[in-house]
């Protein structure tokens, strides 16, 4: 448990696929407390840690990390705020939200943090707020790159998206 007394930035990933400049940039940029990842290369969080070793990571596995060592889920506190990892497609986001909303009701949570279907969001379901970084990688007519990022303070939490500028797409 961290204490919520001071204000900690979280910078959360997901679907890298082997991206590893973005991350390095966006970790540059931001300068997290804390790294996590959701899953889908989550080799790739491991590979930044000996880049950034003074952060605290977390990661699970995702749907293409099956030969990979790690936990499909985890669940995270700070202070009295709880908050649920998972990539997603055990609970299979891509047809719907409702088994991750039956799970982060299940386990009590402030905020789900999911991928898997690439899509950046914040949703406000049954008191429960989901958030999905979305990718770092862009496709030209489908996604534009993005990450997450959570401000905690004061007990509370904040979700924001960060988009990539175009710039950085033709690396």
């Amino acid at each position: 448990m961290i204490s919520e007394s001071k204000q900690i930035k979280l910078i959360i990933f997901s679907d890298t696929h082997r991206d590893n400049r973005r991350m390095e940039q966006a970790i540059q940029e931001s300068s997290p407390d804390i790294v996590i990842h959701l899953g889908d290369h989550i080799d790739d969080a491991r590979r930044i840690k000996a880049k950034f070793s003074d952060l605290t990571y977390h990661m699970v596995k995702g749907n293409t990390d099956f030969m990979t060592p790690g936990d499909n889920e985890l669940l995270l506190q700070f202070g009295e705020l709880k908050f649920f990892m998972t990539h997603g497609h055990v609970y299979r986001v891509k047809d719907d939200l409702s088994r991750l909303v039956h799970r982060a009701k299940e386990v009590g949570v402030d905020l789900a943090l999911f991928g898997h279907t690439h899509n950046a969001c914040v949703i406000k379901e049954h008191g429960i707020t989901f958030m999905n970084p979305g990718q770092l990688e862009h496709h030209h007519e489908r996604r534009k790159a993005s990450y997450g990022m959570v401000t905690i303070e004061d007990g509370s939490f904040e979700c924001n998206i960060v988009y990539l500028p175009g710039d950085q797409y033709d690396w």
